[in-house]
Protein backbone atom coordinates (compact mmCIF):
# COMPACT_ATOMS: atom_id res chain seq x y z
CA UNK A 1 0.00 0.00 0.00
CA UNK A 2 1.74 3.49 -0.92
CA UNK A 3 2.62 5.24 2.10
CA UNK A 4 3.75 8.31 0.51
CA UNK A 5 2.10 11.59 -0.20
CA UNK A 6 2.91 14.27 -2.80
CA UNK A 7 0.39 16.64 -1.15
CA UNK A 8 2.34 19.73 1.45
CA UNK A 9 2.04 19.33 4.93
CA UNK A 10 0.01 22.83 5.65
CA UNK A 11 -2.73 21.51 8.45
CA UNK A 12 -2.25 23.23 11.93
CA UNK A 13 -3.75 21.40 14.71
CA UNK A 14 -6.40 24.22 14.34
CA UNK A 15 -7.45 23.62 11.12
CA UNK A 16 -7.41 20.27 11.63
CA UNK A 17 -10.00 20.36 14.56
CA UNK A 18 -12.12 22.50 11.72
CA UNK A 19 -11.52 19.91 9.69
CA UNK A 20 -13.11 17.40 12.08
CA UNK A 21 -16.09 19.84 12.82
CA UNK A 22 -17.15 20.60 9.85
CA UNK A 23 -16.82 16.76 8.81
CA UNK A 24 -19.21 15.17 11.91
CA UNK A 25 -21.45 18.74 12.90
CA UNK A 26 -23.57 18.09 9.65
CA UNK A 27 -26.96 19.57 8.88
CA UNK A 28 -28.61 16.89 11.76
CA UNK A 29 -28.22 19.75 13.89
CA UNK A 30 -30.76 21.99 12.89
CA UNK A 31 -33.47 18.88 12.71
CA UNK A 32 -32.13 16.44 14.93
CA UNK A 33 -32.66 18.15 18.37
CA UNK A 34 -36.35 18.24 17.75
CA UNK A 35 -36.56 15.33 15.87
CA UNK A 36 -35.15 13.14 19.09
CA UNK A 37 -37.64 15.30 21.47
CA UNK A 38 -40.64 14.40 19.19
CA UNK A 39 -40.12 10.78 19.92
CA UNK A 40 -38.30 10.42 23.44
CA UNK A 41 -39.59 14.09 25.40
CA UNK A 42 -37.14 15.33 27.49
CA UNK A 43 -35.65 12.15 28.00
CA UNK A 44 -33.69 12.60 24.33
CA UNK A 45 -31.34 14.35 26.47
CA UNK A 46 -30.07 10.58 27.43
CA UNK A 47 -29.45 10.03 24.10
CA UNK A 48 -27.43 12.98 22.91
CA UNK A 49 -25.57 12.77 26.13
CA UNK A 50 -24.95 8.75 25.46
CA UNK A 51 -24.45 8.91 22.19
CA UNK A 52 -21.65 12.28 22.35
CA UNK A 53 -20.00 9.80 24.88
CA UNK A 54 -19.72 7.00 22.54
CA UNK A 55 -18.31 8.98 19.83
CA UNK A 56 -15.05 9.19 22.09
CA UNK A 57 -14.22 5.48 21.30
CA UNK A 58 -14.57 5.79 17.76
CA UNK A 59 -12.89 9.41 16.89
CA UNK A 60 -9.84 8.01 19.03
CA UNK A 61 -9.53 4.83 16.91
CA UNK A 62 -9.48 6.56 13.49
CA UNK A 63 -7.15 9.37 15.36
CA UNK A 64 -4.82 6.45 16.54
CA UNK A 65 -5.03 4.48 12.97
CA UNK A 66 -3.61 7.96 11.13
CA UNK A 67 -1.24 8.71 13.72
CA UNK A 68 0.33 5.01 13.21
CA UNK A 69 -0.78 4.93 9.38
CA UNK A 70 -0.77 7.98 8.06
CA UNK A 71 -1.58 7.73 4.22
CA UNK A 72 -4.19 9.88 2.09
CA UNK A 73 -6.27 5.97 1.63
CA UNK A 74 -7.25 6.47 5.33
CA UNK A 75 -9.84 3.48 6.02
CA UNK A 76 -8.66 1.83 2.79
CA UNK A 77 -4.86 1.51 3.72
CA UNK A 78 -6.09 0.70 7.44
CA UNK A 79 -7.97 -1.90 5.94
CA UNK A 80 -5.18 -3.60 3.63
CA UNK A 81 -2.74 -3.65 6.30
CA UNK A 82 -4.95 -5.64 8.78
CA UNK A 83 -6.98 -7.76 6.75
CA UNK A 84 -5.43 -7.72 2.92
CA UNK A 85 -5.51 -6.19 -0.53
CA UNK A 86 -9.11 -7.41 -1.17
CA UNK A 87 -11.02 -6.24 1.58
CA UNK A 88 -8.38 -2.97 1.41
CA UNK A 89 -10.30 -2.15 -1.94
CA UNK A 90 -13.73 -2.68 -0.89
CA UNK A 91 -13.30 -0.81 1.93
CA UNK A 92 -12.09 1.96 -0.29
CA UNK A 93 -14.77 2.00 -2.80
CA UNK A 94 -17.31 1.77 -0.24
CA UNK A 95 -16.35 4.62 1.47
CA UNK A 96 -15.61 6.73 -1.82
CA UNK A 97 -18.98 6.04 -2.80
CA UNK A 98 -20.30 6.88 0.60
CA UNK A 99 -18.37 10.43 0.75
CA UNK A 100 -19.54 11.48 -2.95
CA UNK A 101 -23.10 10.34 -2.84
CA UNK A 102 -23.25 12.20 0.89
CA UNK A 103 -22.88 15.35 -0.64
CA UNK A 104 -25.72 15.23 -2.78
CA UNK A 105 -27.92 14.76 0.63
CA UNK A 106 -25.60 17.44 2.33
CA UNK A 107 -26.04 20.43 -0.27
CA UNK A 108 -29.58 19.50 -0.41
CA UNK A 109 -30.17 19.67 3.16
CA UNK A 110 -28.81 23.07 3.07
CA UNK A 111 -31.00 24.30 -0.11
CA UNK A 112 -33.96 22.88 1.49
CA UNK A 113 -33.41 24.21 5.01
CA UNK A 114 -32.79 27.85 3.91
CA UNK A 115 -36.35 27.64 1.16
CA UNK A 116 -38.22 26.39 4.25
CA UNK A 117 -36.69 29.31 6.31
CA UNK A 118 -37.92 32.06 3.80
CA UNK A 119 -40.45 30.23 2.00
CA UNK A 120 -39.03 29.56 -1.22
CA UNK A 121 -40.18 27.70 -4.29
CA UNK A 122 -38.71 23.93 -4.00
CA UNK A 123 -36.50 24.38 -6.95
CA UNK A 124 -34.36 27.24 -5.56
CA UNK A 125 -32.97 24.11 -2.64
CA UNK A 126 -31.46 22.35 -5.91
CA UNK A 127 -29.69 25.91 -7.12
CA UNK A 128 -28.39 26.62 -3.28
CA UNK A 129 -27.34 22.76 -3.19
CA UNK A 130 -25.53 23.43 -6.70
CA UNK A 131 -24.09 26.94 -4.98
CA UNK A 132 -23.03 24.97 -1.64
CA UNK A 133 -21.02 22.21 -3.98
CA UNK A 134 -18.97 24.51 -6.53
CA UNK A 135 -17.97 26.59 -3.39
CA UNK A 136 -17.00 23.71 -1.72
CA UNK A 137 -14.81 22.03 -4.88
CA UNK A 138 -13.55 25.41 -6.18
CA UNK A 139 -12.04 26.14 -2.45
CA UNK A 140 -10.90 22.54 -2.57
CA UNK A 141 -9.46 22.76 -6.42
CA UNK A 142 -7.12 25.51 -5.30
CA UNK A 143 -5.48 23.58 -2.41
CA UNK A 144 -6.21 21.90 0.96
CA UNK A 145 -4.31 25.17 2.70
CA UNK A 146 -7.33 27.49 1.22
CA UNK A 147 -9.63 24.86 2.00
CA UNK A 148 -8.32 25.11 5.49
CA UNK A 149 -8.32 28.47 6.37
CA UNK A 150 -12.46 28.43 4.93
CA UNK A 151 -13.34 26.06 7.07
CA UNK A 152 -11.31 27.42 10.34
CA UNK A 153 -13.78 30.56 9.15
CA UNK A 154 -16.81 28.44 9.05
CA UNK A 155 -16.06 26.39 11.89
CA UNK A 156 -15.76 29.96 14.04
CA UNK A 157 -19.22 31.22 13.02
CA UNK A 158 -21.02 28.03 13.00
CA UNK A 159 -19.41 27.87 16.78
CA UNK A 160 -19.99 31.32 17.56
CA UNK A 161 -23.98 31.52 15.94
CA UNK A 162 -24.46 28.00 18.12
CA UNK A 163 -23.55 28.99 21.10
CA UNK A 164 -24.96 32.91 21.19
CA UNK A 165 -28.31 30.50 20.85
CA UNK A 166 -27.35 28.30 23.79
CA UNK A 167 -26.41 31.76 25.86
CA UNK A 168 -29.90 33.17 24.99
CA UNK A 169 -31.83 30.77 25.83
CA UNK A 170 -30.37 29.72 29.33
CA UNK A 171 -32.41 32.37 31.05
CA UNK A 172 -35.92 30.92 29.57
CA UNK A 173 -35.20 27.30 30.14
CA UNK A 174 -38.18 26.08 32.55
CA UNK A 175 -36.69 23.07 34.73
CA UNK A 176 -40.33 21.29 34.40
CA UNK A 177 -39.51 20.59 30.75
CA UNK A 178 -36.52 18.69 31.52
CA UNK A 179 -37.80 16.59 34.03
CA UNK A 180 -39.39 12.77 33.31
CA UNK A 181 -39.93 10.26 34.99
CA UNK A 182 -39.25 6.01 33.96
CA UNK A 183 -42.99 4.22 33.28
CA UNK A 184 -42.00 1.11 31.63
CA UNK A 185 -39.76 -0.12 29.11
CA UNK A 186 -42.08 0.55 25.97
CA UNK A 187 -43.30 4.28 27.02
CA UNK A 188 -39.23 4.91 28.21
CA UNK A 189 -36.21 2.88 27.20
CA UNK A 190 -37.75 2.20 23.54
CA UNK A 191 -37.77 5.70 22.56
CA UNK A 192 -35.05 6.34 24.13
CA UNK A 193 -33.17 4.02 21.68
CA UNK A 194 -35.02 4.92 18.99
CA UNK A 195 -33.57 8.61 19.00
CA UNK A 196 -30.11 7.46 20.10
CA UNK A 197 -30.50 5.37 16.47
CA UNK A 198 -31.44 8.71 14.66
CA UNK A 199 -28.33 10.64 16.60
CA UNK A 200 -25.85 7.92 15.92
CA UNK A 201 -26.07 8.87 11.72
CA UNK A 202 -24.61 12.79 13.31
CA UNK A 203 -21.41 11.21 14.81
CA UNK A 204 -20.35 10.46 11.38
CA UNK A 205 -17.61 12.04 9.69
CA UNK A 206 -14.73 11.00 12.26
CA UNK A 207 -13.23 8.54 9.29
CA UNK A 208 -13.34 11.44 6.62
CA UNK A 209 -10.22 12.69 8.21
CA UNK A 210 -7.62 10.12 8.29
CA UNK A 211 -7.23 10.26 4.31
CA UNK A 212 -5.32 13.98 5.13
CA UNK A 213 -3.08 12.88 7.92
CA UNK A 214 -0.04 13.04 6.19
CA UNK A 215 -0.48 16.65 5.25
CA UNK A 216 -0.82 17.57 8.70
CA UNK A 217 2.45 19.75 10.14
CA UNK A 218 4.86 17.84 12.17
CA UNK A 219 4.63 17.03 15.02
CA UNK A 220 1.67 14.74 13.44
CA UNK A 221 0.66 12.67 16.49
CA UNK A 222 0.25 16.05 19.08
CA UNK A 223 -1.13 18.34 15.41
CA UNK A 224 -4.18 14.68 15.56
CA UNK A 225 -4.79 14.58 18.71
CA UNK A 226 -5.32 18.12 19.70
CA UNK A 227 -7.60 18.10 16.32
CA UNK A 228 -9.64 15.15 17.74
CA UNK A 229 -9.66 15.78 21.08
CA UNK A 230 -10.93 19.44 20.80
CA UNK A 231 -13.53 18.48 17.81
CA UNK A 232 -14.87 16.02 20.54
CA UNK A 233 -15.31 18.55 22.93
CA UNK A 234 -16.63 21.10 20.96
CA UNK A 235 -19.02 19.08 19.12
CA UNK A 236 -20.20 17.42 22.22
CA UNK A 237 -21.04 20.37 24.06
CA UNK A 238 -22.79 22.20 21.07
CA UNK A 239 -25.03 19.26 20.26
CA UNK A 240 -26.45 18.49 24.02
CA UNK A 241 -26.59 22.52 24.62
CA UNK A 242 -28.77 22.88 21.43
CA UNK A 243 -30.80 20.10 22.60
CA UNK A 244 -30.86 20.90 26.23
CA UNK A 245 -32.15 24.00 24.45
CA UNK A 246 -34.80 23.00 22.50
CA UNK A 247 -36.27 20.45 25.22
CA UNK A 248 -35.73 23.32 27.89
CA UNK A 249 -37.63 26.25 25.71
CA UNK A 250 -40.44 23.25 24.70
CA UNK A 251 -39.46 24.19 21.35
CA UNK A 252 -40.84 21.15 19.57
CA UNK A 253 -43.87 18.91 19.11
CA UNK A 254 -44.30 15.82 21.35
CA UNK A 255 -46.76 14.41 19.25
CA UNK A 256 -43.41 13.73 16.80
CA UNK A 257 -42.40 14.88 13.19
CA UNK A 258 -45.67 12.89 11.67
CA UNK A 259 -48.06 15.55 13.76
CA UNK A 260 -46.38 18.81 13.42
CA UNK A 261 -42.89 18.02 11.27
CA UNK A 262 -42.20 21.81 10.21
CA UNK A 263 -42.02 22.85 14.07
CA UNK A 264 -39.44 19.91 14.87
CA UNK A 265 -37.44 20.86 11.57
CA UNK A 266 -37.19 24.49 12.48
CA UNK A 267 -36.52 23.49 16.22
CA UNK A 268 -33.72 26.65 16.23
CA UNK A 269 -35.71 28.77 14.78
CA UNK A 270 -38.24 27.89 17.84
CA UNK A 271 -35.98 28.48 20.16
CA UNK A 272 -34.66 32.09 19.22
CA UNK A 273 -38.11 33.25 18.94
CA UNK A 274 -39.32 32.34 22.34
CA UNK A 275 -35.49 33.36 23.89
CA UNK A 276 -34.94 36.72 22.04
CA UNK A 277 -38.25 37.45 20.45
CA UNK A 278 -36.81 37.76 16.85
CA UNK A 279 -38.15 35.98 14.12
CA UNK A 280 -35.28 32.89 13.86
CA UNK A 281 -35.56 32.36 9.80
CA UNK A 282 -32.37 34.05 9.33
CA UNK A 283 -30.21 32.41 11.91
CA UNK A 284 -31.45 28.68 11.04
CA UNK A 285 -30.99 29.86 7.02
CA UNK A 286 -27.20 31.07 7.94
CA UNK A 287 -26.69 28.09 10.20
CA UNK A 288 -27.81 25.88 7.08
CA UNK A 289 -25.47 27.53 4.53
CA UNK A 290 -22.77 27.68 7.10
CA UNK A 291 -23.17 24.20 8.44
CA UNK A 292 -23.53 22.06 5.74
CA UNK A 293 -20.83 24.36 3.61
CA UNK A 294 -18.45 23.29 5.98
CA UNK A 295 -19.47 19.59 5.74
CA UNK A 296 -19.14 19.57 2.26
CA UNK A 297 -15.85 21.28 2.28
CA UNK A 298 -14.11 19.22 4.85
CA UNK A 299 -15.58 15.46 3.23
CA UNK A 300 -14.51 16.93 -0.46
CA UNK A 301 -11.08 17.26 0.89
CA UNK A 302 -10.89 13.79 2.79
CA UNK A 303 -13.27 11.52 -0.11
CA UNK A 304 -10.66 13.09 -3.02
CA UNK A 305 -7.31 11.88 -1.37
CA UNK A 306 -9.80 8.79 -1.04
CA UNK A 307 -10.04 8.40 -4.77
CA UNK A 308 -6.90 9.24 -5.73
CA UNK A 309 -5.35 7.08 -3.72
CA UNK A 310 -7.33 4.28 -5.02
CA UNK A 311 -6.10 5.16 -8.25
CA UNK A 312 -2.10 5.37 -7.30
CA UNK A 313 -2.92 1.49 -5.75
CA UNK A 314 -4.26 0.37 -8.80
CA UNK A 315 -7.54 -0.08 -7.49
CA UNK A 316 -9.31 2.98 -9.93
CA UNK A 317 -8.88 4.01 -13.07
CA UNK A 318 -5.27 5.32 -13.99
CA UNK A 319 -6.99 8.91 -14.95
CA UNK A 320 -7.63 9.34 -10.89
CA UNK A 321 -3.57 9.05 -10.28
CA UNK A 322 -2.67 12.66 -10.66
CA UNK A 323 -2.01 16.12 -8.53
CA UNK A 324 -2.47 19.66 -9.90
CA UNK A 325 1.19 21.00 -11.00
CA UNK A 326 0.19 24.55 -8.96
CA UNK A 327 -2.02 23.78 -6.55
CA UNK A 328 -0.44 20.30 -5.40
CA UNK A 329 -4.09 18.75 -5.03
CA UNK A 330 -5.57 15.64 -6.47
CA UNK A 331 -7.66 18.00 -9.02
CA UNK A 332 -9.23 15.06 -10.91
CA UNK A 333 -10.73 13.48 -8.06
CA UNK A 334 -12.07 16.34 -6.56
CA UNK A 335 -13.91 17.08 -9.79
CA UNK A 336 -15.08 13.11 -9.72
CA UNK A 337 -16.54 13.57 -6.34
CA UNK A 338 -18.03 16.89 -7.61
CA UNK A 339 -19.47 15.60 -10.68
CA UNK A 340 -21.46 12.72 -8.69
CA UNK A 341 -23.09 15.00 -6.55
CA UNK A 342 -23.92 17.79 -9.05
CA UNK A 343 -25.16 14.55 -11.68
CA UNK A 344 -26.91 12.88 -8.13
CA UNK A 345 -28.99 16.57 -7.74
CA UNK A 346 -29.90 16.71 -11.41
CA UNK A 347 -31.38 13.01 -11.19
CA UNK A 348 -33.31 14.20 -7.67
CA UNK A 349 -34.66 17.06 -9.06
CA UNK A 350 -35.72 15.51 -12.39
CA UNK A 351 -36.86 12.24 -10.80
CA UNK A 352 -38.32 13.78 -7.03
CA UNK A 353 -35.94 11.59 -5.04
CA UNK A 354 -36.81 12.57 -1.15
CA UNK A 355 -34.11 13.21 1.26
CA UNK A 356 -35.26 10.52 3.34
CA UNK A 357 -34.76 7.61 0.66
CA UNK A 358 -31.22 9.45 -0.64
CA UNK A 359 -29.56 9.21 3.02
CA UNK A 360 -30.26 5.66 2.98
CA UNK A 361 -27.29 4.98 0.42
CA UNK A 362 -24.45 6.24 2.10
CA UNK A 363 -25.17 5.42 5.21
CA UNK A 364 -25.49 1.70 4.62
CA UNK A 365 -21.84 2.29 3.07
CA UNK A 366 -20.77 4.24 5.67
CA UNK A 367 -21.33 1.76 8.75
CA UNK A 368 -19.83 -0.90 6.84
CA UNK A 369 -16.87 0.65 6.33
CA UNK A 370 -16.70 1.89 9.99
CA UNK A 371 -17.27 -1.81 11.04
CA UNK A 372 -14.24 -2.63 8.63
CA UNK A 373 -12.16 0.39 10.23
CA UNK A 374 -12.84 -0.40 13.49
CA UNK A 375 -11.77 -3.90 13.50
CA UNK A 376 -8.28 -2.87 11.65
CA UNK A 377 -7.90 -1.04 14.51
CA UNK A 378 -8.44 -3.98 17.11
CA UNK A 379 -5.96 -5.30 14.84
CA UNK A 380 -3.38 -2.86 14.23
CA UNK A 381 -3.14 -0.15 17.05
CA UNK A 382 -0.31 -0.90 19.45
CA UNK A 383 -1.34 0.33 22.57
CA UNK A 384 -3.48 -1.32 24.85
CA UNK A 385 -6.11 1.40 25.38
CA UNK A 386 -6.23 2.20 21.88
CA UNK A 387 -7.70 -1.36 21.13
CA UNK A 388 -9.61 -1.39 23.67
CA UNK A 389 -11.69 1.94 22.56
CA UNK A 390 -11.25 0.35 19.19
CA UNK A 391 -12.77 -2.76 20.57
CA UNK A 392 -16.13 -0.97 21.82
CA UNK A 393 -16.31 1.26 18.95
CA UNK A 394 -16.61 -2.06 16.63
CA UNK A 395 -19.26 -2.98 18.63
CA UNK A 396 -21.19 -0.35 18.60
CA UNK A 397 -21.45 -0.54 14.67
CA UNK A 398 -22.00 -3.76 14.82
CA UNK A 399 -25.24 -3.25 16.43
CA UNK A 400 -26.21 -0.06 14.56
CA UNK A 401 -25.43 -2.20 11.06
CA UNK A 402 -28.81 -4.03 10.97
CA UNK A 403 -30.98 -1.37 11.47
CA UNK A 404 -30.23 -0.07 7.56
CA UNK A 405 -32.52 -2.38 6.91
CA UNK A 406 -32.65 -3.56 2.92
CA UNK A 407 -30.67 -1.12 2.22
CA UNK A 408 -27.99 -3.98 3.74
CA UNK A 409 -27.86 -5.05 -0.25
CA UNK A 410 -25.98 -2.23 -1.12
CA UNK A 411 -21.95 -2.41 0.12
CA UNK A 412 -22.72 -6.18 -1.59
CA UNK A 413 -23.55 -4.45 -4.75
CA UNK A 414 -20.30 -1.87 -3.91
CA UNK A 415 -18.17 -5.15 -2.98
CA UNK A 416 -19.50 -7.13 -6.02
CA UNK A 417 -18.54 -3.79 -8.51
CA UNK A 418 -15.16 -3.83 -6.83
CA UNK A 419 -14.15 -7.34 -6.99
CA UNK A 420 -15.34 -7.38 -10.54
CA UNK A 421 -12.80 -4.01 -11.35
CA UNK A 422 -9.50 -6.02 -9.81
CA UNK A 423 -10.93 -9.00 -12.04
CA UNK A 424 -10.89 -7.34 -15.17
CA UNK A 425 -7.60 -5.24 -14.57
CA UNK A 426 -6.18 -8.28 -12.93
CA UNK A 427 -6.37 -10.06 -16.62
CA UNK A 428 -6.09 -6.55 -18.42
CA UNK A 429 -2.24 -6.30 -17.25
CA UNK A 430 -1.85 -10.10 -17.74
CA UNK A 431 -2.52 -9.67 -20.95
CA UNK A 432 0.27 -6.98 -21.85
Amino acid sequence: MNMTTPFKQSISSYQGMALYIGAVLGSGILILPGMTAGIAGPAALISWIAMAILSIPLACTFANLSIEYPSSGGIMTFATKAFGYHIGAISGWMFFIAGSTGQIIVSLTGGTYIVFAFDLPHYFAYIIAAILLLTAIIGNYIGIGSSSKIQLTLAGLTFLILVSTIIIAIPTIVPENITFAFTNARDSIIPIGQSAMLIFWSFFGWEAIASLAPEFKSPKKRNIMISTWGAIFIIGILYIGVALSVVGTDSYSRDGVTINEAMNNAAIAQVIEKAAGLDGSWTTAILAFLICLGTNNAFIAGISRLGYSLSCNRLAPSWLDYVHDKYSTPSRSILLVGFIAIIGLVLGFVFDIRLNQLVYIPNSLAIATYVIGTAAGVRLIHNAKGKILAGVACILCLCAYPFVGSFILIPILVSLLCAGFILWKEKKDASV
